[in-house]
């Protein structure tokens, strides 16, 4: 048998990973073929490697081809997911895409069709629609993915919520200094680090801090959210294990972020927002590469060899990426909607206000990676978008140079 191509191997041997993960939780069914021709419409279910099953639909379907619609219905009860493939169908009632779409409330359906009148149809009855096989099975494997990752979460230590609580508290109008000492107050460790960077050299007090809130304003409401969300990222680099590199990267993309936002005449809450984006932009990286770390050092090596951001090397490898699994964090997290749309939108920049937030993240995290030797977008032309819109001049007459600069300056003595 001729060899698979690497890229393809990857994703066969992930699905049947991914297969046997599944049954391994919920069991499978065997696997089953059926075939029928007729004057009417010709289908059979085949299945694919790592379990996919996959029904084929083709000629011609009439609103009386009630062994196909019977079909349909018994292959949505049998399995979760079912990829349609349409591809060879030339003529179809709308009745078939009723069906489909009835089902698809119990059984994932995702179909396979170019035929732009098709892909209307399937859009029209709220069904995913990709081109070819492989595409859509990529989209299953993804699925998975998620499925798994999540039962995965259940077992993990709660993240700590408490720093994210008063990240949100001093960021707000009403924020005081009374009542964020009755918030910390009975937090002896977190007071301790008050007291103790208060009174570093960094500040330069006249005279020593001796109370929590003689602490508090030294630091003013900036600095001490800086704190909160250094222990907050803190948390999450602890939860999913995560490696010096990784961290650093996340600490160094949120100061850059938020230099470009405060250097566009960003207001003090996009600046908060952009430089929390930059900091947890890869929680999904961390998350994939902590419970599948076998299959992200192939991710790492796609990356190496096809030259690829790590976003398209996970689709290989996962069917989803970190982009995906990180807004799904953002979601299960309770976190804020602009976190998730940041994290979520930070490599595609899709979303309709990403040049307000997720932009100055996308360039600073662009950045870094050319400075690391690693594949990225170019990124200055979405610069200088994104300061046209904040009416303002670029402040940088030579950027790589600048931006190591402030990079290679001491940091706030937290991120």
């Amino acid at each position: 048998m001729p060899a698979l191509s690497a890229a393809r191997a990857t994703t066969v041997e992930h699905r049947r990973w991914l297969a046997k993960e599944r049954d391994s939780m919920v069991g499978c069914f065997p696997a089953t073929r059926f075939q029928h021709g007729g004057p009417m419409a010709e289908f059979r279910i085949e299945t694919l490697d790592g379990g996919i099953t996959q029904l084929v639909i083709s000629g011609t379907v009439k609103d009386n081809d009630f062994e196909l619609f019977q079909m349909i219905s018994q292959a949505s009860k049998k399995w979760s997911h079912v990829l349609v493939n349409l591809s060879q169908l030339q003529h179809w009632t709308p009745r078939l895409f009723s069906e489909l779409q009835a089902v698809s409330a119990r059984t994932r359906i995702k179909a396979i069709s170019t035929d732009q009148k098709l892909v209307a149809a399937c859009n029209d009855a709220g069904l995913a629609v990709f081109p070819t096989i492989k595409s859509a099975s990529l989209s299953y494997a993804g699925d998975e993915t998620l499925h798994l990752l999540l039962r995965k979460l259940r077992d993990v230590p709660i993240l700590n919520t408490e720093a994210y609580r008063l990240i949100a508290y001093v960021s707000s109008n009403d924020a005081t200094f009374p009542g964020l000492e009755a918030l910390i107050k009975n937090n002896p460790g977190l007071v301790s680090q008050i007291l103790r960077w208060a009174n570093s050299a960094y500040f330069a007090r006249q005279s020593k801090a001796e109370t929590l809130q003689q602490a508090m304003v030294t630091l003013g409401f900036s600095n001490l959210r800086q704190l909160f969300l250094f222990n907050f990222y803190t948390s999450v680099g602890g939860l999913f294990q995560s490696q010096a590199a990784v961290i650093d990267h996340g600490r160094a993309c949120a100061r850059l972020a938020e230099y470009i936002c405060k250097s566009a005449g960003g207001t003090a809450e996009e600046c908060a927002k952009v430089r929390m984006g930059g900091l947890l932009h890869d929680v999904g990286r961390m998350a994939l590469a902590f419970f599948f770390p076998e299959h992200y050092e192939r991710v790492a090596q796609q990356m190496r060899e096809k030259n690829i951001p790590s976003f398209m090397a996970e689709l290989l490898v996962f069917g989803t990426e970190h982009q995906t699994v990180g807004s799904l964090l953002c979601n299960r997290w309770n976190f804020p909607t602009y976190l998730g749309a940041v994290i979520g939108d930070h490599h595609y920049l899709q979303a309709e206000n990403w040049n307000t937030l997720t932009l100055p993240v996308f360039v600073a995290n662009n950045f870094l990676h050319e400075m690391e030797g690693a594949p990225f977008h170019p990124y200055f032309s979405k610069l200088e978008g994104y300061f046209f819109l904040k009416r303002k001049d670029l402040p940088w007459k030579h950027l790589d140079q600048e931006f190591r600069a402030f990079l290679a300056q001491p940091s706030d003595g937290l991120i």
